[in-house]
């Protein structure tokens, strides 16, 4: 059982991290993007019952964990290590979801987590190299899903804001919006800024305006024959820009 617990948990957090990454593709096919499936709550709560799921259905059983991955293959140990995270998070908090019947993709966040586990820890633990382990300190492991957070939240979202647009939770959203919005000006493309920001400004014919009031921001663009004829932005006030444009012909 020796070095159990560092094995275990480096294999929680890949799977942690790999059903983070899930939960941003599951939200892009149904909502369009990752904001649109909460995906900043899912990280904060998934975090949250991952550490007592962790003690109630790793470190509690871990003997029987042990024995199961050293006398059956790795894709049957993989395939029931899935199976069992389902079960452990219908216990803990997925009855939930099942009773109101939304947002039932979290299910599949709960699966791939635990394929990743049962894959991770199956493949370190019969790896007769397993007792180098020993040599590894726990800090790394354990900033492991911190350095994750920081690529995903702040780094890739500053070197790579149009990619990571659809792909971030709803207030670093926001943040590049914000930040990305003052780069235009009227005579800009409209294929530029949707180019920029990816399904934000999405008008028929290429006319068409949108507007919004965030936390700390407001604008408004209006749109005419496929460029930006109105552009503009600040912060937040009691009373929005007003809207509505009158159409002219392209010439």
């Amino acid at each position: 059982m020796k070095h159990f617990k560092k094995i275990s948990f480096l294999a929680l957090v890949l799977g942690w991290i790999g059903q983070i990454i899930t939960h941003i593709i599951w939200s892009n096919l149904r909502y369009e993007s990752a904001s649109g499936g909460d995906t900043g709550v899912v990280i904060f709560w998934s975090s949250f019952f991952l550490l007592i799921y962790y003690g109630l259905f790793i470190l509690i059983p871990r003997k029987q964990i042990v024995k199961l991955s050293e006398h059956i293959g790795i894709l049957n140990f993989t395939l029931l290590s899935g199976i069992y995270a389902l079960i452990g998070f219908t216990i803990l908090i997925g009855w939930g979801f099942l009773m109101s019947s939304n947002f039932l993709g979290v299910f599949i966040d709960a699966f791939v987590c635990g394929l990743i586990f049962g894959l991770t820890f199956h493949l370190i633990w019969n790896n007769k190299k397993r007792n180098e382990l020993k040599q590894i300190h726990l800090i790394p492991i354990l900033t492991l899903p911190i350095l994750f957070l920081l690529i995903y939240l702040f780094a890739f979202p500053k070197l790579l804001p149009s990619l990571a647009y659809n792909a971030v939770p709803q207030y670093v959203r926001h943040d590049i919006l914000k930040n990305t919005i003052p780069k235009f000006k009227v005579g800009d493309e409209l294929s530029e800024l949707q180019k920029a920001l990816p399904g934000e400004f999405e008008f028929d014919d290429c006319y068409g305006n949108r507007g919004a009031m965030l936390e700390n921001f407001q604008y408004v663009i209006e749109v005419n024959c496929c460029k930006i004829v109105r552009i503009e932005y600040g912060p937040r006030q009691k009373t929005g820009y007003t809207m509505g444009g009158k159409r002219k012909p392209c010439s």
